[in-house]
């Protein structure tokens, strides 16, 4: 089961998820997904994001921190992110600390 958030959705709080979630809105709080998490290319993130798995599409301004993570290269992070196992595109933006690896998950 999965949900998704269109870009018409504009958020002020925390979100939280159990299960697969898309999020193409805008968010002024963090976003704490239990599932596989992706931050579609409309999607405004203002706060932290934490997941399984994420791919990140779109601008987060705040902290990740994931077991898998992918960043397309329509992606903009400005903050730390800290992962197990990242792949990066070529065009992506990523402004901050980045701790991968087994250690740092």
């Amino acid at each position: 089961m999965s949900s998704h958030l269109s870009n018409d959705i504009r958020i002020e709080g925390n979100l939280s998820c159990s299960s697969d979630l898309i999020f193409d809105g805008a968010i002024k709080g963090n976003i704490n997904s239990k599932g596989n998490l992706t931050v579609g290319k409309n999607a405004d993130v203002e706060g932290d994001v934490t997941a399984d798995r994420a791919v990140i599409e779109g601008k987060v301004s705040g902290n990740g921190k994931f077991g898998h993570c992918r960043i397309t290269t329509t992606a903009q992070i400005s903050g730390s992110v800290t992962t197990v196992s990242l792949q990066m595109e070529e065009g992506a933006s990523l402004s901050g600390d980045c701790r991968v690896g087994k250690a740092a998950g």
